[in-house]
């Protein structure tokens, strides 16, 4: 008989999924082979909420990843991330319930508006 995962157990899985699925998105937009779960790489990194790890320095930005149905909390946030010297970049897989399962309602990518102005100038 297949053991009952718990609902927060469920959500991790589903979040570290869409993790991994951004840092593969990343390393063929970048060319970049480094890129990783900070999870995996880094604790402190991971202890300061940015979860994608950049030794080379490649991204313009820091990473949050998020796969929930609520929007994410942005000031709490960019509050709660240990580097400050790039954006964060707070990319979200809205969610929705139906029928017991999750359905994607669509990704977003949050960044602050002066980082937007600076992407549009390139």
């Amino acid at each position: 008989m297949r053991k009952k995962r718990s609902i927060g157990a469920r959500n991790r899985s589903r979040g570290n999924r869409y993790e991994l699925k951004i840092i593969k998105e990343l390393k063929e937009i970048t060319g970049n082979e480094n890129l990783c779960s900070s999870r995996s790489d880094s604790k402190k990194l991971d202890n300061m909420k940015i979860d994608i790890s950049d030794p080379d320095n490649v991204l313009d930005f820091y990473v949050q990843i998020k796969c929930t149905q609520n929007t994410p909390q942005i000031i709490n946030i960019n509050k709660e991330v240990g580097k400050k010297d790039k954006p964060l970049a707070i990319f979200w897989n809205a969610q929705e319930a139906k029928e017991n399962k999750q359905i994607s309602l669509g990704e977003y990518v949050i960044i602050p508006k002066e980082f937007f102005y600076e992407i549009m100038k390139k």
